[in-house]
């Protein structure tokens, strides 16, 4: 019969994969809706940077276009496409660092 302070070692670390193992699912989960965040984000750089969206802000200037929006801000201003590419890179700094210090450690 193993002692007390065994059976808690045990316990603890039993509950600890437990969790481990939700946390792994979530973990793989982010992943994946960090992989279609980036693929939605070079659309959206592709587009930023296509000759057919200086025209779309030719037409917006020239008032032809309706930049009505969901309330998010307008593409058509563009600091804010701009914005979000150096928020992205940003982000992907700190993950980046994240688990380069996890791994070092």
């Amino acid at each position: 019969m193993s002692n007390p302070d065994q059976q808690a070692t045990l316990d603890a670390a039993q509950t600890l994969y437990r969790e481990w193992l939700a946390a792994k699912s979530a973990l793989q989960n982010t992943r994946e809706q960090l992989e279609h965040a980036l693929a939605v984000m070079e659309k959206l750089q592709q587009t930023y940077y296509s000759p057919a969206f200086n025209e779309l802000y030719d037409a917006d200037e020239r008032g032809e276009l309706n930049t009505t929006t969901q309330g998010e801000y307008s593409v058509m201003s563009q600091d804010t496409i701009y914005n979000e590419f150096i928020e992205k890179d940003q982000e992907l700094w700190r993950l980046l660092k994240l688990c380069v210090q996890h791994l070092e450690n």
